[in-house]
């Protein structure tokens, strides 16, 4: 799912389908709801934005009728939730990388945000690149078709961004001597925005490197005359000694000599360092840091890089182990660690093509150097590679698909990778299946997170909130962060909220952690038999069940159903039990999750999962506990 604002605003489904927005009304209850950001709008801004201070007596039933509509119109691509005082906008691809943007404003904000720091390292020549494709974003005037109170309140803002990365493209484009080519364009751009002394200091450079010396001091006189007709003022100090600058034709104003595109002629370029910060308060899993350690750390034959992966269950703490290692290993990899979010568990993963374009401008290639097609830049990858010793965070992937392409030749390069699926198709690779806390570390991280003299005073209560977290590392800090934040709370409290089957989910949530979403990325990349066998198995509360049990309740062949059931183990929503056929279990939060998932089916279906194929109920699913077990 796409959402626009920067031009008409508009909503796109996928590149062929756009979404039918009717009515300056329902664009600007869609535009308010994606300029928050994930952040809720409350009722009363909504108001003001749809009608100002004049809103009609029905304005609530009117707010109401409109969210419900922009529900429909999305589908299941994206969520209008009510969370009061008002409304958010849950759209499933969160990730901001290379690829696909939620929001075309997000686009803009990371290319601007990577121009902005080529700029600062002196890569005149990226940093021209990467602006020029943040401006390419915008289509047009801003916040199209919404009403006058959106655009008022909005609309200055947008432009303000625009300007000042417009500004700062400018200047990257003086830097490449492009100054004739600078002039008609600012000349133009005065003349829209006559008080903005940047733009007309810029003219007047590019005026006088040009040989136009006149023109850049009748560019000065103009613009002080209209800041004194207008606001009375005089221009600022650094306009004015531009000017002076301009009239001694002082040196520092000389063309600046285009640098080589040879890599000799090219600054120094440190290593990369992407990796994000690591947890402080990182507990456990000491059996399985050691075995990453190992595997990145051990000598390598010619023509085989170090390679890690972990794989679990949705919240076990993959990326927290993944990244634990890897800061322990920096020192190992000198020439650079680069990070890649490949949003395996998104609607849309990041394809190879686009990690490649992504890690070759980490590692110093221009963009423009980079070849167009995937087998291309898989060359130029693992060339330039070759002779570095670097380490590549791969998080989140969607299979082996995606990580052949971005797995290097050299054996100095290590490669770490996190993912939910089992990942046994990369060849060579042995993943390490993380499980949930013990005890004993879900309680070591109740105490890091909570406080020894909260925790120790009732160690069995914290046992019992460990319990209702199911073990998953995601829950406990969510549970302890909670705990931690309300000092009237008491542990045991918080776990009987948890044990509650109605709340549960509900109470493992904040700020922007949320058990449910962890579940619900998952659960949105099954197949509808696979969703609808994971519904059904979420049903009986037993400890585990066999694979003619879930024949049973599938009302399925047992072949067929052995293969759903696998599907879920592949994607770690089941977990076998140790042993030959000793069946299967699944997690508590999941089974939350299942529950919550088959109440919100549409009516006249929340049924089917309950159903043998004669629509009477399945007497498996009927009778409870103990006939399942």
């Amino acid at each position: 799912m796409r959402f626009l604002v920067l031009g008409s605003v508009e909503a796109w489904m996928t590149p062929h389908h756009k979404v039918a927005l009717s009515g300056s009304k329902l664009r600007t209850a869609l535009a308010a709801l994606v300029l928050a950001r994930g952040r809720v709008v409350p009722d009363s801004r909504l108001s003001a934005l749809l009608w100002g201070e004049d809103p009609p007596a029905t304005s609530a039933a009117q707010i109401q009728t409109y969210m419900s509509r922009l529900r429909q119109l999305l589908l299941d691509h994206a969520e209008v939730v009510r969370q009061r005082p008002g409304y958010l906008l849950r759209v499933p691809d969160g990730t901001r990388e290379t690829g696909t943007w939620d929001t075309d404003v997000a686009e803009f904000e990371h290319f601007a945000a990577r121009g902005r720091d080529a700029q600062a390292a002196g890569d005149a020549d990226s940093a021209a690149h990467l602006l020029h494709r943040a401006l390419a974003v915008w289509r047009g005037p801003v916040l199209g078709g919404v009403t006058e109170f959106l655009a008022e309140a909005e609309r200055g803002r947008l432009e303000e961004m625009r300007l000042t990365v417009l500004e700062r493209r400018i200047e990257a484009d003086f830097a490449l001597g492009r100054h004739a080519e600078l002039v008609s364009e600012l000349i133009g751009l005065t003349a829209s925005y006559p008080l903005r002394e940047q733009l007309c200091g810029q003219l007047m450079t590019a005026l006088y490197r040009c040989g136009r010396q006149a023109d850049a001091l009748t560019v000065y006189q103009e613009c002080r005359r209209t800041l004194t007709d207008e606001l009375g003022i005089d221009p600022t100090p650094s306009l004015q000694r531009l000017y002076q600058s301009i009239l001694v034709a002082a040196p520092v104003l000389a063309t600046p000599t285009t640098a080589p595109r040879s890599e000799e002629a090219r600054p120094a370029r440190t290593a990369p360092a992407e990796l994000p910060p690591a947890l402080p308060d990182f507990t456990g899993r000491e059996q399985e840091v050691i075995r990453l350690r190992t595997q990145l750390a051990g000598r390598q034959r010619a023509g085989t890089p170090a390679v890690g992966v972990v794989v679990g269950m949705p919240g076990v703490g993959k990326t927290s182990l993944a990244l634990h290692v890897a800061h322990q290993l920096v020192d190992d990899y000198s020439d650079g660690q680069l990070w890649v979010d490949l949003r395996g568990t998104s609607t849309t993963p990041l394809e190879p093509v686009d990690a490649l374009a992504d890690l070759l401008r980490a590692m110093g290639v221009d963009s423009r150097d980079i070849p167009a097609g995937l087998a291309e830049r898989t060359r130029l990858y693992r060339s330039t590679l070759a002779d570095r010793r670097c380490l590549i965070v791969l998080d989140d992937a969607a299979g082996a698909w995606q990580l052949r392409p971005l797995v290097p030749a050299a054996p100095g390069c290590g490669v770490l990778v996190t993912g939910r699926t089992q990942l046994t198709a990369l060849e060579g690779v042995r993943p390490i299946r993380l499980g949930t806390f013990t005890r004993s570390e879900a309680t070591a991280l109740l105490r890091s997170t909570v406080g020894e003299e909260r925790i120790g005073a009732d160690p069995q209560s914290a046992e019992e909130l460990a319990e209702a977290c199911g073990g998953l590392p995601l829950a406990v800090r969510i549970a302890g962060s909670r705990l931690a934040a309300r000092p009237h709370w008491t542990p045991r409290g918080l776990a009987d909220r948890l044990n509650d089957p109605r709340r549960g989910l509900d109470e493992l949530c904040l700020a922007d952690l949320r058990v449910r979403d962890a579940m619900e990325a998952s659960y949105r990349r099954l197949t509808e038999p696979a969703r609808r066998a994971l519904l059904v198995l979420a049903r009986p509360d037993v400890p585990a069940f066999s694979a003619r049990t879930a024949s049973l309740l599938l009302d399925l062949p047992l072949e067929a159903a052995q293969d759903l059931v696998e599907l879920l183990v592949d994607d770690h929503l089941l977990q076998p039990v140790d042993g030959d056929n000793r069946g299967f279990r699944m997690h508590r939060l999941v089974r939350a999750f299942g529950l919550e998932q088959a109440a919100r089916c549409e009516p006249g279906h929340e049924q089917h999962a309950a159903l043998d194929r004669t629509g009477r109920p399945h007497p498996r699913l009927v009778s409870g506990r103990g006939e399942v077990a």
